[in-house]
């Protein structure tokens, strides 16, 4: 059927076409359902309602008229195609929209709240640079009696020297610090884009086979990239091709078949054919239509495309998953932990500009902005942002050791924050390799051949074997060869030698199929069982989730009789049966023993229909045209799908942590029962009460506990709200659930998990049905293998191996990361209290004892890169033992740190500095009769430069305990020793650094120092050895109250009390489940830890 354009006067003849294109566009919206919501008027069309004249109509193309499109006129005419490419675009989903990778580094460089601080800083200092500075050359006084006599000093001439507010060195040392950090995580980032980018790549799709006309109408056959395609292109598809778009079916061989399993999560496959659909057929359900992204396992088609990109099916999918961007726990931590040194910062600067002011000695108003400005700036500490970076940095070079990309380093730390790990069963707890390990057919009562071992034992009328020994059973053959005949015939597997394991199909039909195959003599051997005339497959009603089973009809019509043969699920296969209720329930508690042993379990019945109807029709027994009851029972299928290796130990390393592991699957329940306790989540030992009740939950329990609205309110019903609670406390396997509940579980467990807080949740996913749930979770975690792109576009963690264990490892990583972050801020803010105190101390008339640029020495030359080197420390023994850190309970700096690290560390720095700079001979002398100055001796000035060199040392030795101190939490020093190797040269460049400050004649006058008699510089040793000891003493003190239970901060809980798990339940014997805890019940961290 050929459709002119019509021309329009005064436009070109491809803007006509354009127009003409968008007219069919807007009318092919109205051909949407009228009750359909706007947004998806581009998808729920009719067309699968259509016949091809009309469908040809609709799209402006052409079909043969058998429909294959093999000869002849057929498809569009190019013209028409290339117009409505500008009309509708690249068949391609457009992918989240991507920052340009350059804006995202001036992002990163100069947006966050921590980034403006310390920009702030900067220019603060340049401002005082700028407009404060005083006449650069100033007379200098002979200082030989202040400082001995250096070669190069001459006391007598003039010295040109810049006035401490003229440091340009600190503001562009920051700003390289700031830009330096941003471009380390820009980069890291790019990285985990490009692979992702190159993962896509391989799985790029082979030219698709199109037929479209010429000008002249032409017949013109191309194989044409899949983002060429548009509605209307008719293309040609086969076992094996990826679905290039949504298209219709025209004609198709019988038996098509599709994997639908990316957009439903069922791994069944579905057939297609050509025939046209009732109106009542909701399109998702339509077997005339095949959609993008999934496979044609079998047989070859005609198909029409009638829908591409965005307003395909999976498009639609891909695009409701969209969401604004929503900040990690760590920027969060983040922002809290700026917004109180600001706070602390600001403070600081107004007390140190209000004692500038009212110090005896008279300063300048440089002077006191000076002062203010660089208290306020030593308040900062600089080294956290790129602690942060270089920590998730090394946590996701880490994690790409063990094959997990990650794709924003953000999440790492969120890792390490998740307290709730909702995981698939099929191909991620378990190998996803099903085997057939269990035939059960129905026997006479007696026992089973010698040598044949049997679960059952033949007594109550069915026999339990192993496939392999089915060979050996001879007296129940015949039960036995109906099983394997059966099995091998009412099948959607097939051999390919191709394919991996030489059979293609759903994982369970291949099982089926293999074991069926290998009993009745091989591969071979079944291929000519279903050769035979009286096995040819004639008519068939595929599995689906509704009815979850399916049929088919062998034989020969017209011999008078033909077999049916029914497989699925026990409890629906069961009622099509002519059973009584004893052998029922004899078939049921067989049924019941293999699940109990993890098997997952399929019945399997056949009948004789003698006067066949000439055509068989039908899709269940409300429509079917032949009798669908008194089937035979045949037997029952057992299959094993075995736990991954390592698996069951990874699930105990977790619950030790403190992570609740929760199995999310459409089995069976006692299946996955079964399936969980092997692998060690769920408890061997019966529970009690709801522990018991609420330990296992079906998605036929779910589906009356949804809420109404997209996510659960504060409006839900009570009784709703009980229900959830109890859920989320005792629930470890969500049975039969279908994809949208994975979504409704983590909604759940973050609205009424932890007391109603909300749990921390990551989610594990690999199909588009499970990017909602991916996208909901804190942390979504795709599969690489078997994810589909929308699922990986949708995590923030991609397993390019699929390994559950690599999750926990990623958990510990996150863990990690997020203690060496709390260890480096309680480090740099050890020195804050002995770096201002000085200030404070001037207003009384203390000489002054710290200078502005010994602060900068300080804070830039050796504290930054100590802070960093803790990105570099090694885990605790018992960092995996603790329950995980809450974000909204315990800040990543909270009052604790505060405490640890002003209060406590930083006084006792104070104390000691404050001894050794009185220590100095003559000091306190000068303190009562000059204050602060002016000092009119040169005796004296030399007196209170020695004392400020000491107070600078000590400081330095301060820190440098302060180092030693904070590499652990409870665990001595003595055992744990000295593993970090970049913190061990920090500090070893501190000490070299302090020491080339006093024994190096150019740090002199930059920083106010001077030499200093050996005595001197051995004193502070003291302050270092003392602050080490009495650490230690503290962690023994902790130590030891935990190990009695007595001490009320170190209890650990995580969060309410979870009682449908004792604490020996995955603990080694004899050990204490609050060993080395850490958090209160309230959440809160220990004080001074």
């Amino acid at each position: 059927m050929t459709v002119g354009l019509k021309m329009y006067d005064g436009i070109s003849n491809t803007s006509a076409i354009i127009i003409e294109a968008e007219q069919i566009r807007q009318r092919y919206r109205k051909l949407a359902p009228k009750d359909s919501a706007e947004d998806d008027k581009d998808y729920k069309t009719l067309v699968h309602t259509f016949e091809p004249a009309k469908l040809a109509a609709v799209l402006k193309t052409k079909f043969s008229p058998d429909g294959w499109c093999t000869q002849g006129q057929a498809g569009l005419k190019e013209e028409q195609a290339r117009a409505y490419y500008e009309v509708y675009g690249p068949n391609q989903i457009t992918p989240p929209e991507k920052e340009n990778k350059w804006i995202k580094l001036l992002r990163m460089t100069f947006c966050g709240i921590f980034n403006i601080l310390l920009w702030a800083c900067v220019v603060a200092m340049v401002m005082l640079l700028v407009f404060f500075k005083d006449d650069p050359v100033k007379e200098v006084e002979a200082e030989s009696a202040m400082r001995p006599s250096t070669p190069g000093f001459n006391s007598t001439t003039k010295e040109i020297a810049e006035e401490e507010g003229d440091d340009i060195v600190t503001p562009i040392l920051l700003s390289v610090i700031i830009v330096a950090t941003a471009m380390l995580q820009w980069y890291t980032e790019m990285l985990a884009e490009d692979a992702m980018e190159a993962m896509q790549k391989m799985g790029g799709d082979k030219p698709v086979p199109t037929v479209r006309r010429g000008m002249d109408g032409e017949r013109i056959e191309r194989s044409l990239d899949a983002v060429n395609l548009v509605p209307g292109d008719v293309v040609f598809l086969e076992a094996g091709d990826r679905v290039p778009a949504d298209v219709r079916v025209l004609t198709c061989t019988d038996g098509m078949e599709v994997d639908n399993s990316a957009l439903t999560g069922e791994s069944m496959p579905e057939p297609r054919h050509g025939k046209t659909e009732k109106p009542t057929m909701a399109p998702t359900e339509a077997r005339n239509l095949a959609f993008f992204g999934t496979t044609v396992l079998k047989g070859k088609a005609t198909c029409v495309v009638h829908a591409t990109g965005d307003n395909t099916f999976l498009g639609k999918i891909a695009q409701s998953i969209k969401t604004s961007y929503v900040k990690s726990t760590l920027e969060i931590q983040i922002e809290h932990f700026v917004h109180l040194i600001a706070f602390v910062a600001v403070g600081v600067g107004l007390l140190s500009l209000v004692a500038n002011v009212l110090s005896p000695q008279k300063r300048s108003l440089a002077e006191v902005l000076e002062n203010a400005a660089t208290a306020f700036f030593a308040q900062v500490p600089e080294g956290l942002l790129p602690t942060v970076t270089v920590c998730l940095m090394i946590a996701s070079q880490h994690m790409a050791r063990r094959k997990v990309l990650v794709r924003k380093v953000d999440a790492v730390e969120t890792l390490g924050c998740v307290g709730v790990l909702c995981s698939d069963k099929t191909g991620t707890l378990t190998s996803g390799k099903m085997t057939a390990t269990d035939f059960v057919p129905p026997v006479p009562p007696a026992p089973p051949s010698e040598g044949a071992p049997s679960a059952g034992g033949g007594e109550d009328g069915l026999l339990c074997l192993k496939p392999s020994w089915c060979g050996y059973s001879t007296g129940d053959r015949q039960q036995v060869d109906a099983l394997v005949r059966c099995g091998a015939l009412n099948t959607a597997a097939r051999p390919d030698a191709d394919a991996p394991g030489g059979f293609t199909g759903s994982p369970t039909e291949v099982a089926i199929f293999r074991a069926s195959s290998e009993v009745h003599g091989g591969p071979d051997a079944a291929r000519a069982l279903k050769a035979k005339p009286e096995n040819a497959k004639i008519f068939e009603i595929p599995f689906n989730s509704e009815n979850k089973w399916m049929l088919t009809i062998h034989g020969q019509p017209a011999s008078g009789k033909v077999t049916a043969i029914l497989k699925g699920a026990p409890d629906r296969v069961l009622n099509f049966c002519a059973l009584d209720a004893a052998a029922k329930k004899v078939v049921e508690g067989h049924m019941q023993a293999l699940m109990n042993d993890a098997r997952r379990v399929l019945a399997i019945a056949r009948r004789n229909i003698t006067s066949p109807p000439p055509k068989f029709e039908g899709t269940g027994p409300q429509d079917c045209n032949f009798p669908l009851r008194d089937f035979e029972f045949v037997g029952l299928y057992g299959i094993e799908d075995p736990p991954k290796d390592g698996v069951d130990t990874a699930v105990v390393k977790a619950t030790k942590a403190g992570v609740k592991v929760v199995m999310v699957t459409g089995d069976h329940p006692d299946t996955a029962r079964a399936i969980a306790k092997r692998i060690n989540i769920l408890q061997t030992t019966k529970l009690d009460g709801d522990a018991e009740d609420f330990s296992v939950i079906t998605g036929a329990q779910l589906d009356s506990r949804v809420p109404k609205a997209d996510n659960f309110t504060d409006d839900e019903p009570e009784d709703n709200v009980k229900w959830w609670k109890k859920a989320v406390t005792h629930a470890r396997v969500f049975a039969r659930v279908s994809p949208i509940h994975k979504q409704v579980i983590v909604q759940a467990y973050q609205k009424y998990g932890y007391g109603g807080i909300g749990d921390i949740c990551a989610m594990t996913g690999d199909g588009v049905n499970d990017a909602p749930a991916l996208k909901q979770a804190e942390v979504g975690v795709a599969m690489g293998i078997r994810g589909t792109e929308v699922a990986k576009d949708a995590a923030d963690i991609v397993l390019q191996n699929d390994n559950f264990a690599s999750i926990i490892d990623g958990i510990e990583q996150g863990r990690l990361c997020s203690t060496n972050l709390r260890k480096s801020i309680m480090y740099t803010l050890c020195s804050k209290v002995p770096q201002f105190f000085p200030t404070l101390a001037m207003v009384v008339g203390v000489p002054e004892a710290l200078t502005i640029a010994q602060v900068l020495l300080i804070d830039i030359g050796t504290d930054i890169w100590t802070a960093i080197a803790y990105a570099f420390q090694p885990a605790e023994s018992k960092l995996m033992g603790r329950a995980p850190r809450h974000p909204k309970l315990v800040k990543l700096a909270d009052w604790g740190v505060g405490v640890y690290s002003y209060c406590y560390i930083g006084v006792l720095q104070c104390f000691f500095c404050w001894v050794m700079f009185f220590q100095v001979p003559g000091l306190y002398d000068v303190w009562q009769e000059h204050g602060t100055g002016p000092y009119k001796h040169a005796a004296d000035k030399h007196t209170v430069l020695s004392g400020k060199t000491i107070y600078y040392w000590t400081l330095v030795l301060g820190q440098i305990a302060a180092a030693l101190s904070t590499t652990t939490e409870r665990q001595s020093l003595f055992t744990y020793c000295f593993p970090n190797t970049m913190l061990n040269i920090a500090i070893v460049g501190e000490v070299c650094l302090g020491l080339v400050s006093i024994y190096c004649s150019f740090m002199h006058d930059p920083f106010d120092t001077t030499l200093l008699p050996p005595e001197l510089v051995l004193k502070p040793i003291i302050a270092l050895v003392s602050i080490c000891l009495i650490e230690e003493v503290r962690k023994f003190i902790f130590r030891t109250l935990e190990e009695q239970g007595r001490c009320a901060w170190c209890l650990e809980t995580a969060g309410p009390q979870d009682a449908s798990a004792s604490d020996d339940d995955f603990t080694e014997s004899g050990s204490d489940s609050h060993e080395d805890s850490e958090f209160s019940e309230a959440g809160k961290r220990p004080l001074l830890c």
